[in-house]
């Protein structure tokens, strides 16, 4: 299954939230990460939600090198934020610790969670600005 990726902009609440479902690679995120930065209403700066649940991550360490010396090379998609990631299996966890590890010179501050509730909470925003935007 290949992966499928949103994202929606809420611009009053400064938020960006993200729902990738399938199997993807790094190329995959690379190339939306910079459709959603090329994005008028997108801001770098915006707080940021992943919803990563429905995934399956191919690859690791290399992977989460590889991601932050592209991010730190596109100024436009990494800002100062908070960024929430809702994850469902050890290897989600485990991605992203690594991730928050190596993240040297990435200007965020990264929480994994594995409900949208927690996730919500932590980013200050109440459960209804995700659930009631269709």
């Amino acid at each position: 299954m290949k992966l499928i990726s949103n994202y929606k902009v809420f611009l009053d609440k400064k938020l960006v939230v993200e729902y990738h479902e399938g199997s993807g690679t790094l190329e995959n995120v690379k190339a939306f990460k910079l459709k959603e930065a090329s994005d008028i209403n997108y801001s770098p700066n915006y707080d940021l939600l992943i919803d990563i649940r429905a995934t399956t991550i191919e690859g690791m360490r290399n992977d989460v090198k590889e991601y932050i010396k592209f991010a730190r090379s596109h100024k436009g998609i990494s800002g100062n934020r908070k960024l929430a990631v809702i994850t469902s299996s050890p290897r989600h966890v485990v991605f992203f610790t690594f991730l928050n590890m190596f993240k040297m010179r990435l200007p965020q501050i990264m929480k994994i969670f594995s409900s949208l509730d927690a996730a919500m909470f932590w980013l200050g925003e109440p459960i209804d600005t995700v659930l009631n935007s269709k």
